[in-house]
């Protein structure tokens, strides 16, 4: 029995400062896959000097924004003391939790040296129980995430539980970063109440041996039993997103995201009187 296919759509270009990314949500029709409830996907590709990529301090309350490099590097900050860059095939995994201010910009060595920065920052909600937990950040190196490989497969665990390993990063979510190469196959079985949503960031997915998905499109399953198949047309690179829906209201404003209006209110006023920290 395979899980069927409830959607596939291609992520629409957006503008993030003036930067063209990909956004596969939200989008209209489309608010949330809950519990994931924003996936941008970033492919930039500089000369030596003139990578400018920088997104200067901003807040978040509420919700776990996380970054996933397929290649490159990129330097975080925040207002916890951290200072960290992660390379190819690596993970920043914020909770913000409470509040916590960063910021991201091309470290210096990737300045120097051009070349390519690609991946995804994907936000993870939080139930209401856990909106207010104090902050942290968890740098996840290519040594630490698990890794599985066959043939044509590279797969690695971030979160979750998969073949009996649980993933590095600290939630029950389950993400992973898969790169297959031309005609390699690999099968997922998930838990039927479980969201889950493949996005393609390049190459070609026959899956299910019947729907084709190809580069920059998002494919939702259905909540029902059955596994998942995949067999790789072109060489493709993958990020896996599985998880229990939060059946809570959601009340996002810009970096904060909330259950209320008045949550919403007060996480900017926190913000306005400095109890997220500070960042320069």
């Amino acid at each position: 029995m395979l899980r069927p296919i409830k959607s596939i759509h291609t992520a629409p270009e957006t503008l993030l400062g003036s930067f063209k990314i990909r956004q596969a949500f939200p989008i209209r029709d489309l608010e949330q896959i809950s519990p994931f409830i924003l996936l941008h996907h970033f492919d930039f590709t500089f000369k030596p000097g003139e990578n400018s990529f920088h997104v200067p301090p901003h807040p978040h309350r509420g919700f776990c924004p996380i970054t996933f490099m397929f290649e490159g590097s990129i330097e975080h900050e925040d207002s916890l003391g951290n200072k960290k860059v992660i390379y190819d095939n690596e993970v920043q995994w914020i909770n913000a939790g409470s509040g916590i201010i960063h910021s991201e910009k091309a470290d210096k060595e990737a300045v120097e040296k051009g070349g390519r920065t690609h991946g995804i920052q994907l936000w993870i909600n939080l139930p209401k129980a856990q909106k207010m937990n104090p902050p942290s950040y968890q740098p996840i190196t290519k040594d630490e995430i698990i890794l599985f490989e066959k043939e044509g497969i590279e797969f690695r665990l971030v979160s979750g539980a998969h073949q009996n390993k649980k993933g590095p990063a600290n939630s029950d979510t389950y993400t992973a970063m898969l790169k297959m190469k031309t005609a390699s196959e690999e099968e997922f079985d998930f838990l039927a109440t479980h969201q889950v949503a493949f996005y393609v960031l390049e190459g070609e997915i026959f899956i299910n041996h019947q729907q084709i998905a190809q580069q920059h499109q998002l494919v939702i399953f259905e909540n029902n039993e059955g596994k998942i198949t995949l067999h790789a047309k072109k060489d493709s690179k993958l990020l896996l997103m599985a998880g229990s829906p939060i059946h809570e209201p959601m009340v996002s404003y810009g970096p904060f995201v909330m259950t209320s209006e008045t949550e919403i209110t007060e996480a900017i006023n926190d913000y306005r009187k400095g109890k997220m920290g500070f960042l320069n």
